[in-house]
């Protein structure tokens, strides 16, 4: 592309899109995907995945999270994702956040955030594709506090963890 002072950049990122141009990436903001920060129901617990990720050859607690499928709403998604990550299938949602970008230096990809309480006793059987090796753990505020100091998380859910721990989160 052209800077502002017309000189030419190379510059190389990731992208979902097909047939990208300059024109797409300047399109409305859509999301590809969805993380979802699960709380119970007296939201004295918080849902993470334990999940290993190969560029960083180690595990990683996140939220879960994953593509939205053509044709498919955000509520869906998360339905199906928690469902297929967790087991849970009973899930209602609290706040859907507007999409927003992660990594806009590598990508131009979007994700909405959503919080959610899960209203299951136990879960039933979790559906994982092949690539993913994930733990679905239930923590209280001791532990995530633990996490945070001591282990790597996810940055979509450091923040939320942190509110979550410091000062609850406010659902409506």
């Amino acid at each position: 592309y052209q800077n502002h002072e017309h000189q030419l950049i190379h510059y190389h990122f990731v992208s979902r899109q097909a047939n990208l141009t300059v024109n797409t990436l300047k399109q409305p903001l859509k999301a590809a995907a969805v993380g979802i920060f699960c709380l119970n129901q007296d939201a004295s617990q918080v849902l993470l995945v334990k999940q290993f990720r190969l560029p960083l050859n180690d595990y990683i607690y996140g939220s879960p999270a994953g593509l939205i499928d053509p044709g498919e709403t955000v509520e869906q998604t998360i339905q199906r994702e928690i469902q297929e990550e967790t087991g849970y299938q009973h899930v209602t949602v609290q706040q859907i956040f507007k999409p927003s970008y992660s990594t806009p230096g590598i990508t131009d990809g979007a994700i909405t955030q959503a919080i959610c309480v899960i209203t299951d006793a136990t879960p039933g059987k979790a559906h994982l594709e092949a690539a993913e090796a994930l733990d679905a753990v239930w923590v209280d505020r001791q532990t995530a506090q633990s996490i945070l100091d001591h282990e790597k998380v996810s940055g979509r859910t450091q923040l939320l963890l942190w509110q979550w721990v410091n000062h609850g989160l406010m659902l409506h």
